[in-house]
């Protein structure tokens, strides 16, 4: 099974990033469905089943109290002028606590460190765009270069992701309540 580590965004918030998802649909750009946006804090990849036990009581062992997350901006990776990714900028020193305690648990079970983590909720995946497209793009983007609000983190969660033909159905596999700590 294909798994993640995951927040997933307030329903409150989801309906706000409408107006991009439909700008960047007028590109040839792959975007998020509004029911599927989140914030990655650890991507598993294809873990067999057996490992699920331990998945979950390591990451049980991670305490955290609710922290509060602004969505401010809009970035691409790798970067501007080869656009991969969109996606929207997350601000909050916790998250980034509470994604190095994932990162430090699952380390214990043999999972590879991926990359630095970069909070970020992705709007768009770019599969090919001509260079006048790309600056269109880019100029177009600008307009949501705002802040998007924020919300309270009170809990993670361990997703399975199904790849089909029509996008990802993500399911979640167990919830993690914020319960003290930090």
């Amino acid at each position: 099974m294909r798994l993640f580590i995951a927040v997933d965004l307030a329903d409150e918030l989801r309906e706000k990033f409408s107006p991009i998802i439909s700008a960047l649909g007028r590109f040839n750009v792959k975007t998020v469905e509004l029911k599927n946006l989140h914030i990655t804090l650890k991507f598993l990849g294809e873990v067999n089943e057996r490992m699920l036990p331990l998945i979950d009581s390591k990451l049980k062992e991670i305490k955290f109290s609710p922290f509060k997350i602004k969505f401010n901006g809009i970035g691409y990776f790798p970067n501007e002028k080869n656009p991969r990714v969109v996606w929207v900028g997350v601000e909050g020193e916790k998250l980034k606590e509470l994604a190095e305690e994932v990162e430090q648990r699952m380390k214990k079970l043999g999972f590879k460190k991926d990359k630095e983590f970069h909070p970020h909720l992705t709007v768009g995946r770019i599969k090919m765009l001509d260079k006048s497209e790309r600056g269109k793009l880019v100029r177009e983007m600008e307009t949501f270069n705002t802040e998007w609000g924020e919300m309270i983190v009170d809990k993670f969660k361990l997703k399975k992701s199904t790849l089909t033909p029509k996008g990802p159905i993500y399911e979640d596999v167990f919830v993690y309540e914020a319960r003290g700590g930090n």
